[in-house]
């Protein structure tokens, strides 16, 4: 019953708003970011206002040490380059014609209220200019921003959003691009693209009552020097922001139309998902339910504990199929990523620099023609061979391209991995040859495995972190990267022991860093056309680095821990 009020109380406020004639066409927002962490917020709102109120607002609250001034406002529709008055702190209480061609900022305990008159009833395009001082947070290891800038609960939600985020390349001397900045977006349904030197979030339906935009964006030091302090790292903060979070496939059934539509929509069918359809959503999205997780595993996986050898026979293929079948969040081209690194580290391809200094990954001339023995890894290079071109450089773009006229081989290659995966479970007695659950003997690798991973987690926790051969850091890198923690083992052996780091990847961490990015996309590219690898179901998950920030689809929930936004917002 108090589910049933709650789906009755999300439909009323949706058609309050929806009763004015509100609407908002477009809402485009520019955030140009300075090096002492200063955001300069640009709002192009594309309304008609309706007949029954008398100003426009924007929510900014819980905003910490973040400080909001300098508001300006003009009207494209109607006094063109000339900015309204400055009311000083805004009265909300004063009528239409007393607003008319003012703005102001109404001050609250929580935060502030970005204000200003609407004038004549119909059609507008606002402008409104403002800056937030320490918007750009100085972490421990990196630097972020992470703001909702469109609060959820609007008055009129917009049909359509872009956000774009830039740098002052006066202060800052540098553009946005993969070697720099990862990305997540939450709050809505669309994408997160790296674009000509910008990070751009746009919507790919209209917005619903409850659709918001929460930008997390993570800087490499040096670009930024804010005053802004705060003493944690930034796995912290990605770790908050993805719970709740789902970079799963959207399907066409899952749409949200209107307010009205969407309180219809939740009053009438809300009970009959929640009772029918909470399997049918878990299986389609690959989780699974603790319960079946622990018959899988044979124990809580909070019970497992460290396990310091590479475990299933080193298997890749085998522990890539145990990840999937427990439901572990992770990047769906994971194993693609972990083959591509092992391919590098046993020669088949190169990783260099071009005469810009932008990481490159070739085809080893020593092994030309030379395919992996995996049959996996053999295919994949096979595949990647095929698309590079005559220069025999590996680009996602022609990953891409290839890609959409070869899917039912990469539909036929991802079936191979899930069936190499049960085949070889079966074959080691770790999975009975009919029925799908694990054995004893499989339930204790498949512990190994995860033991394995909290070992490489917590690596500088461990008394043995030292013992490590080349090729065993090789190895955990590896398998870092199919669990999606690479980055994060690679800073703990840097930190360990700078040397030996070099000594084990071949070169510096920058450069392997930015290998890592190149890898990342060239899986993601290959398999992206394909429907079991669709580009949404880079999935976030509380490990954060199942999905690495290097765009894509965004979540629609998630997002937590962030500064500016609120409710609510629009005309009044």
């Amino acid at each position: 019953m108090r589910r049933l009020l709650v789906l009755i109380a999300a439909w009323v406020p949706a058609f309050a708003a929806f009763a004015d004639g509100q609407k908002v066409h477009d809402l485009d927002i520019t955030v140009t970011l300075y090096s002492a962490g200063i955001a300069g917020i640009h709002e192009v709102w594309d309304v008609d206002t309706g007949d029954q109120i008398t100003e426009w607002y924007l929510n900014r609250e819980n905003l910490g040490d973040i400080e909001i001034s300098n508001l300006k406002v003009l009207d494209e529709m109607y006094n063109g380059a000339e900015p309204f008055a400055d009311a000083g702190e805004w009265d909300v209480d004063r009528s239409r014609k007393q607003k008319t061609g003012r703005s102001g900022i109404v001050h609250k305990q929580n935060g502030v209220e970005l204000c200003w008159g609407i004038g004549d009833y119909g059609h507008h395009v606002f402008h409104a200019f403002y800056i937030m001082k320490n918007a750009v947070k100085t972490l421990n290891d990196y630097d972020m921003l992470h703001l909702q800038l469109v609060s959820d609960e609007l008055a009129a939600p917009p049909k359509h959003v872009r956000v774009t985020v830039r740098t002052d390349t006066a202060s800052v001397h540098a553009q946005l691009d993969t070697t720099n900045t990862r990305v997540w977006g939450f709050g809505f349904y669309g994408t997160a693209a790296y674009e000509d030197g910008t990070v751009v979030f746009e919507s790919s339906e209209p917005f619903g009552y409850y659709s918001s935009v929460i930008a997390l964006l993570r800087f490499e030091k040096g670009l930024f020097s804010s005053p802004s302090v705060q003493e944690r790292d930034f796995q912290v903060v990605l770790d908050r922001a993805m719970e709740g979070a789902d970079f799963g496939p959207r399907g066409d059934d899952e749409e949200e139309d209107d307010p009205i539509a969407d309180g219809i929509a939740l009053f009438l069918t809300g009970l009959t998902i929640w009772i029918a359809g909470r399997k049918f959503f878990r299986v389609a999205s690959g989780k699974i339910s603790n319960r079946e997780k622990r018959q899988l595993l044979g124990t809580k996986e909070t019970a497992v504990t460290w396990y310091h050898d590479i475990p299933m026979d080193n298997d890749l293929i085998a522990a890539d199929y145990a990840l999937t079948r427990l439901g572990e969040d992770r990047k769906k081209n994971a194993l693609a990523s972990a083959e591509i690194l092992r391919m590098i580290y046993k020669g088949y391809l190169d990783v260099r620099k071009d005469a810009a200094g932008k990481v490159e990954i070739t085809f080893s001339k020593d092994k030309q023609g030379k395919a992996p023995i995996d049959s996996i890894a053999g295919d994949l290079w096979s595949m990647m061979l095929e698309a590079s071109g005559e220069d025999r450089v590996l680009q996602d773009t022609e990953f891409s391209a290839w890609s959409k006229e070869h899917r039912s081989r990469l539909h036929s290659w991802t079936d191979k991995m899930t069936l190499m995966g049960k085949q070889t479970f079966r074959d080691k007695g770790w999975m009975p040859s009919s029925g799908d659950r694990f054995t004893p003997a499989g339930q204790t690798e498949t512990q190994h495995l995860i033991g394995f991973r909290k070992y490489l987690s917590d690596f500088t926790l461990s008394d043995e972190r030292m013992t490590a051969e080349v090729h065993l850091w090789q190895e955990y890198l590896v398998y870092g990267t199919l669990f999606g923690i690479a980055e994060k083992v690679a800073k703990e052996l840097k930190d360990i022991d700078p040397m030996l780091f070099e000594k084990t990847i071949g070169y510096d961490y920058t450069t392997f860093s930015g290998a890592l990015n190149q890898l990342d996309s060239l899986a993601r590219a290959i398999t992206s056309s394909n429907r079991a690898y669709t580009a949404s179901t880079y999935s976030g998950g509380s490990s954060g680095g199942s999905w690495g920030g290097f765009g894509g689809g965004t979540s629609f929930g998630g997002g937590g821990g962030f500064s500016g936004g609120g409710h609510g917002g629009g005309g009044r």
